[in-house]
């Protein structure tokens, strides 16, 4: 199993810019943040722990390109933090981790994006598709990191587009 990990500058810690707003808007708004689609089931709209989603969209359009949704149960929260753990049926496979927390990090704020995935020599094509995800969720995660931006009144400019 291997690791990777995402560190972006959201903006300078201000009275309107915390790490503690950052998460909250997060946990709270996921469909205005994520570059995809997070459909908590029941109806769910807010990242709560114990809750399954299914990730739509993720690695590219027509709902993952007809392999259907990403599950994905959320196994951890704080309030500066939370984990997706996959289940089966999402592109990675399951029992995977995605976290995502914020912090105050020399007078910034900074989310990081981190989390696990299989890495395997033993055949060529899965080694190649796991750096083609990994650089697909860079893409991902940067535009997360620009869209919280955005909901905290840093950046002033939408970007919204499907990652592959």
């Amino acid at each position: 199993m291997a690791t990777y990990r995402h560190d972006w500058e959201i903006g300078p810690v201000s009275a309107s810019v915390t790490a503690l707003r950052a998460m909250a808007i997060l946990q709270a708004r996921p469909n205005d943040i994520f570059p995809f689609t997070v459909s908590g089931r029941g109806g769910i709209s807010s990242i709560r722990l114990g809750v399954i989603y299914d990730l739509i969209d993720t690695v590219g359009p027509f709902n993952n390109m007809g392999t259907g949704s990403d599950p994905v149960q959320v196994s951890a929260v704080t309030s500066l933090m939370f984990t997706f753990t996959t289940l089966t049926g999402h592109h990675r496979g399951a029992g995977q981790t995605i976290s995502f927390e914020c912090a105050e990090v020399g007078g910034n704020v900074q989310l990081s994006q981190y989390g696990t995935y299989v890495s395997t020599l033993s055949h060529p094509l899965t080694s190649l598709f796991n750096l083609g995800a990994n650089a697909g969720a860079a893409g991902a995660w940067s535009l997360q990191a620009h869209n919280l931006r955005l909901a905290l009144g840093i950046a002033t400019v939408p970007i919204r587009f499907t990652v592959w």
